[in-house]
């Protein structure tokens, strides 16, 4: 960040949202920042979105020595944008120690590691309460179902996981935050989209071959060619 850009309350209001809430879709974030601008911004000015996007920058800036950022993402399951405030360490659960109790953070654990190994990162509602019998350990009972279904709001209010149609999702909290995590644990399930070569969990796939990309992707590719990328058959699936 520039010495003559100053880093304001707003900066630190409109950080202080986003790690408290933890996903914010772009709509709720930018309501969020009007509302910071009014109580905290002399200048009067109509904050726009651009006006948003820098003051993103220049807050990444402040905190990325911390391993902190505040990331945008496109996620596909409900076709929106999002801001995430995440954790760029190698393993972010660990930092959850002081909130959750040992057998809820092996049910996250153990949660994460199912949705990564199922075969289209879902599962259905019963069998993620299923997992609390995963969570017994020597002297210690397993986590209660009434337990597992007030910690499956939690997170997913934070933006770890979603819940659809009776399945549940990684949300996109976690699509950003345990890609480095997932990718060293379960390598052998991880798939790249071959546009941008980011972990794709959820995406569409082509209709002539088994490659699947993220929908965003694949809608800024088809501005400018019609095939797929991978097999250069005519793209026919719709986005």
């Amino acid at each position: 960040m520039s010495e003559n850009v100053s880093y304001t309350n707003v900066h630190r209001a409109f950080l202080q949202a986003c790690s408290n809430h933890g996903t914010l879709s772009t709509s709720q974030a930018f309501n969020m920042y009007v509302a910071i601008c009014a109580q905290h911004d002399d200048s009067h000015s109509i904050p726009s979105e651009a006006d948003l996007a820098s003051v993103i920058e220049a807050i990444n800036e402040r905190i990325y020595r911390f391993d902190q950022k505040i990331a945008l993402v496109h996620y596909d399951p409900t076709d929106m944008d999002f801001y995430v405030f995440v954790s760029l360490q190698e393993s972010p659960i660990d930092l959850q120690q002081n909130v959750f109790t040992a057998p809820e953070l092996h049910f996250f654990r153990v949660l994460l590691r199912e949705l990564a190994l199922s075969e289209d990162h879902t599962l259905a509602l019963i069998a993620c309460l299923n997992l609390t019998n995963d969570t017994a350990s020597e002297g210690m009972k397993p986590l209660a179902k009434t337990r597992a279904e007030q910690l499956l709001q939690e997170w997913e209010q934070l933006g770890y996981f979603l819940t659809l149609d009776d399945k549940c999702y990684l949300g996109p909290k976690a699509v950003v935050e345990f890609e480095k995590y997932i990718t060293r644990n379960y390598a052998e399930v991880v798939t790249r989209c071959c546009l941008c070569n980011v972990t794709i969990f959820y995406g569409v796939k082509c209709a002539s071959c088994p490659q699947i990309l993220h929908k965003d992707c694949m809608k800024k590719y088809l501005r400018r060619l019609t095939n797929c990328p991978a097999c250069k058959t005519l793209w026919s699936v719709p986005l």
